[in-house]
């Protein structure tokens, strides 16, 4: 099967040395420790602090109680959504400002602020998938002229070479601002990365409408559902929590489930760690053909002004699974039961360091 943002965030990550590996027990004395209490997030008395698990304990599915099941789940889920999303709203930032000064406005705000999302284009929505696979140049306006150091002014209106708005429009040669070669180089890698080709003229609104942060219940609720609250053969072996499928030959990218159909080379995908798990998450919704309703409402909410609705953009994801809309069903009964949506006005603490942890892998 298959938040507003923080209010400061922080530029340099600096990681602790590791503690101790952990057991289920002992994680949850540490959130406590760290005041990490969720009710208290809940009600946005204290923000999450920086704590990055690389696994989940191997005994989580042996706790007695469901509930402290759970918030060993959350207290270990909800920093690495945040800091996932916390690198996809630097990114936006910066790429927010590129675009409204080579539109020549005032720089929009944050992205606390819902930014602007470009309208279709003749009838076609700018984000539409254009038919080829993920990862390749998918998506997006994507009109003709490589990405290259601008040329000198010419004397005809023309927007600058590789860079273009959603809207069109030129803007006369003499007055259009260019980005700087380190910037065109930055956006290049940008767009490729979210799945755009960047040898050709990059749309800025339309890679905009990919770079963007996913809702945190949303991500809880999916990695509840798909790993059993964590505890799953594919989350404790391969730290997968998501259900993502490789279909690679090498053994050490995927676990094949005990119950593949006869012809399935399908495998589910392994993670070096929980944080790259939800790294690629988050890259799949925003760069896959199969999401491109997803990114499409997304887009309209910011384009309105209104908050990212979870359970509104829970109706997109029937592509998800095989289930369709029962799993989207699923989905919404797992965050309506559980409260997940509290979690979507967390933030992340503002100190510059990381506590990683390891946690027990025997028993």
């Amino acid at each position: 099967m298959k938040r507003p943002a923080p209010q400061a965030v922080a530029q340099v990550q600096q990681p602790v040395a590791p503690l101790p590996k952990l057991d289920a027990q002992n994680l949850l004395a540490l959130f406590k420790e760290k005041n990490f209490t969720l009710d208290e997030v809940r009600t946005g008395e204290r923000p999450v602090p920086r704590i990055v698990l690389a696994g989940l304990p191997r005994d989580l599915g042996k706790m007695d109680s469901v509930d402290d099941r759970k918030q060993v789940f959350v207290n270990t889920m909800l920093p690495l959504v945040l800091l996932v999303n916390e690198e996809i709203e630097r990114d936006r930032a910066r790429l927010m400002a590129l675009r409204d000064s080579l539109k020549g406005a005032a720089p929009t705000s944050a992205p606390t602020s819902a930014p602007t999302a470009a309208a279709p284009k003749d009838g076609v929505p700018a984000d539409a998938p254009a038919g080829g696979p993920v990862g390749g140049p998918v998506g997006g306006n994507v009109v003709e002229a490589a990405l290259r150091v601008p040329a000198p002014a010419a004397p005809k209106a023309a927007a600058q070479p590789g860079v273009g708005m959603g809207s069109g429009a030129g803007v006369p040669a003499a007055a259009a601002p260019a980005l700087s070669p380190l910037d065109q180089v930055w956006v290049a890698r940008l767009a490729a990365r979210y799945g755009m080709d960047p040898s050709r003229k990059i749309d800025l609104d339309a890679l905009l409408r990919r770079v963007d942060v996913v809702p945190v219940s949303m991500a809880l609720a999916q990695a509840a559902e798909e790993s059993g609250w964590g505890t799953s053969r594919f989350a404790q072996h391969g730290n997968a929590l998501f259900g993502q499928l490789t279909w690679s030959e090498e053994e050490k990218e995927g676990i094949t489930p005990r119950n593949r159909r006869p012809g399935d080379t399908s495998r589910f995908r392994k993670f070096e760690d929980l944080l790259d798990c939800v790294r690629v998450y988050m890259q799949n919704l925003n760069t896959h053909d199969a999401y491109a309703q997803f990114r499409a409402t997304r887009a309209s909410l910011r384009r309105q002004g209104k908050p990212l609705d979870t359970l509104l953009l829970l109706n997109t994801l029937d592509k998800y699974s095989e289930l369709g809309p029962v799993y989207v069903k699923s989905l919404r009964s797992l965050i309506r039961t559980n409260g997940l949506r509290d979690f979507d006005q967390a933030v992340l603490h503002n100190e510059p360091q990381q506590i990683v942890v390891q946690v027990k892998h025997a028993g």
